[in-house]
């Protein structure tokens, strides 16, 4: 190859403690010719936590484990949180006194293999509520009440993480420290998908935010009734209500009437990217040499709503790189419920194939037929393009890698609090194939990518999946 092609794998810290860190390193560079592992240091998500649902991976201990809740897979030392009233992050109670981060980097440093820390906002986590002091954190939603998800703006939430990065970044030597968050505006949501009003997902409108529009001159009030009126029509909608004048034109006309509305996702997004800016510059500032990177979310790849509110130009000039959710096995599931779920929001004149004929031409895709695209899964072209586009939007100035999903489950359906996500325990089935994994490691490199991230997490992928994956890199190498 020309370039050098980075192969991560990320590693949830449930691995490292069922298998040794040592066995985890040596299966993933023997056969997926890892170079580079992605080790949770904090996760309150089965994402990236949490023992395998699959039956037949190979390695490590079979879940479910219910009573996995996540938390730090690291040393924690006090002194690092006195800026916030949520104290020290919680140790994982299934890590009990080991520390993964430290058995990781040591075995690493034996085998020649990159450590990259991965924190997992987890902003849906119930575990997160329960703690002492962070109901205090949370959204605001329109209806001035506590919302489920905690607010970028809140200094105590803000310093809570940074505390942690500070606390990871001088007590460990890591090579990389990677982020990643999922969970979207107020205006995407209602956008894009049926949004129930009692959940708190719209918002925030805690002090924080209403500071922060009165220095934009933003009137938050107006902000607000905008948004109750957008979510009595999406309710509308989404229970099979048509207006007179039509779905689209109605929404339009609330956007025409209210302004704000707009104003505040921007706002909600800002205070988001802001978050991005104080992990960058507090990286560069502690360790100027570790490389600092942002795992997007998939539906960056699938959804042209949140295609817009994350910009990678604006990202990658706070980003050493950017880690895209190109999961094209399960992204076939993400595409075809993402057009059932528009045409019961925004597009609700369109019946579900007619949006997915506008939603493919939106992105500038060409996939299987909505009934058969779950099964199908995106193709490796899908993979090339997204890679190809992430390539040149941040006009050089930082790394793109292809973030492959090896193992993952299709979507779950919406969680009560509104969130989606891949699935658990009781998830759907799993479509990626040794095949379609080495697809999609060319098809990253044709585009243009820096390396590749398998994912969700290593307890998922099976071996002969890996294999494949090593296969595709020494081909590559050879070529």
């Amino acid at each position: 190859m020309e370039r050098p092609f980075r192969t991560a794998v990320r590693v949830g810290a449930t691995s490292v403690l069922d298998e040794s860190a040592a066995r985890v390193l040596e299966t993933v560079r023997e056969r997926a010719e890892a170079d580079t592992v992605v080790v949770t240091a904090a996760t309150w998500s089965r994402e990236s936590g949490g023992r395998t649902t699959r039956a037949d991976v190979g390695h490590g201990v079979p879940g479910p484990d219910p009573e996995w809740v996540g938390g730090a897979y690291a040393a924690v030392r006090p002194e690092y949180y006195r800026r916030t009233v949520l104290g020290p992050v919680p140790r994982a109670r299934d890590a009990g006194e080991r520390d993964v981060l430290a058995e990781t980097l040591a075995a690493a440093r034996e085998r020649d293999v990159a450590v990259y820390a991965l924190v997992d906002e987890s902003a849906a986590a119930p575990e997160l509520r329960r703690r002492p002091g962070f109901p205090g954190c949370l959204e605001v939603d329109m209806w001035n009440k506590p919302a489920r998800r905690p607010c970028y703006a809140n200094p105590d939430y803000r310093e809570w993480h940074l505390g942690f990065v500070e606390d990871v970044l001088t007590g460990y030597e890591i090579d990389g420290l990677t982020w990643r968050a999922e969970r979207f505006g107020p205006l995407t949501l209602l956008a894009q998908q049926p949004t129930p009003q009692g959940l708190g997902l719209v918002s925030c409108f805690c002090r924080w935010c209403l500071a922060r529009a009165d220095e934009r001159g933003v009137d938050w009030r107006r902000a607000q009734t905008g948004f109750r009126r957008l979510v009595l029509l999406n309710a509308a909608v989404s229970s099979g209500e048509r207006p007179v004048e039509g779905v689209f034109s109605s929404y339009w006309r609330l956007l025409l009437g209210f302004p704000e509305i707009l104003a505040w996702q921007s706002l909600w997004t800002d205070g988001q990217v802001q978050l991005y800016r104080d992990v960058f510059g507090l990286a560069r500032a502690i360790r100027p040499e570790i490389e600092v990177g942002w795992d997007l979310d998939p539906m960056a790849t699938v959804s042209p709503f949140v295609r817009a509110s994350l910009d990678f130009s604006e990202l990658s000039h706070i980003c050493d790189s950017l880690t895209l959710g190109t999961y094209d096995a399960s992204g076939g599931e993400a595409l075809g419920r993402l057009a059932r779920d528009m045409s019961r929001a925004l597009f609700g004149d369109l019946d579900e194939g007619a949006a997915y004929g506008l939603l493919q031409a939106m992105l500038g895709v060409e996939e299987a037929s909505l009934d058969e695209v779950a099964e199908a899964g995106l193709s490796a072209e899908y993979v090339r393009r997204e890679v190809a586009r992430g390539v040149t939007t941040n006009e050089g100035r930082c790394l793109v890698y292809a973030g492959i999903d090896v193992g993952a489950p299709a979507l779950r359906e919406p969680s009560p609090d509104g969130t989606r996500g891949l699935a658990d325990a009781d998830g759907g089935p799993v479509r990626s194939t040794p095949e379609r994994v080495a697809a999609a490691v060319g098809a990253a490199h044709a585009g243009g990518a820096s390396g590749i991230v398998l994912g969700r997490k290593y307890a998922d992928m099976r071996l002969d999946e890996l294999d494949a994956v090593g296969a595709a890199v020494r081909a590559l190498r050879a070529a």
